[in-house]
């Protein structure tokens, strides 16, 4: 039997985004992107991601950070906490929180696609030997992070998992807690990987104090056109996704 997600949504709830369905979607040209996954510790895995959800055995938190120097906001910089999941069989990613330096576009991500974010800096470099990628809060830093010898592959190789965002719902005058799925078309024109190394991470300012990064297991960094697409599923997050998904918007 695989392992059910547990997380306890209700005090999320009172901070979660109130998303309206309204067919947005959102292109960006030339995005950087860094990917670095690390595993955390297997006894709060079912505690992770709410019970729509089944998380990986061993769990495994993502950090997926963007940058553009121009977007229909302007330019930006924005890093998500994930956590790898699956629901049913389809491998999802739930998301912790968002850091983003661009208050339009964080206002445009949370009420058309549930992204919960909050407004801090982020500085993603690119050098000749590492990609660096640091967020901070106030003064306080709250991810350093290094890809280190970055070696080309294809863009074949890297795969990123669509979001699953905790979010209120409003429906026909209702609202209700559901998780949006968020899908992501990308277009590779470049893309490397290399050796993760992970200086600082402050998991409580994110949002779950039991993401305790452990041991890397992959780093990539990509060039890409980004377009995240129409909100075409939702699904209750009190129960398995396979049960509880409904389709809201496409053909």
């Amino acid at each position: 039997m695989p392992l059910a997600g547990c997380l306890d949504i209700a005090r999320l709830l009172d901070d979660a985004p109130t998303v309206e369905l309204d067919g947005a979607e959102l292109r960006i040209d030339a995005v950087d992107i860094l990917q670095v996954l690390f595993e955390v510790p297997a006894s709060n895995a079912e505690a992770l991601v709410p019970a729509a959800l089944n998380p990986t055995i061993p769990p495994v938190v993502t950090f997926l950070a963007y940058r553009a120097a121009d977007s229909p906001f302007g330019p930006f910089s924005l890093v998500q906490t994930r956590v790898i999941a699956r629901a049913a069989v389809r491998p999802r990613a739930y998301l912790v929180s968002a850091c983003c330096d661009n208050d339009g576009l964080a206002a445009a991500l949370s009420a058309s696609f549930g992204f919960r974010t909050w407004p801090g800096k982020v500085r993603l470099q690119r050098f000749h030997d590492r990609v660096e990628c640091v967020a901070t809060r106030g003064r306080d830093t709250v991810l350093d992070l290094s890809l280190i010898d970055p070696q080309p592959i294809t863009g074949h190789d890297v795969k990123y998992a669509p979001g699953m965002h905790l979010a209120q719902v409003s429906r026909d005058g209702v609202t209700s807690p559901r998780l949006v799925q968020v899908d992501t078309e990308y277009e590779f024109h470049r893309a490397d990987r290399g050796r993760a190394i992970l200086h600082a991470f402050d998991a409580p300012a994110w949002g779950d104090d039991r993401l305790v990064p452990t041991a890397p297991i992959s780093a990539s960094v990509t060039t890409c056109d980004v377009a995240i697409m129409p909100v075409r599923y939702v699904c209750n997050p009190d129960i398995p996704a396979a049960e509880g998904t409904e389709q809201v918007g496409g053909p």
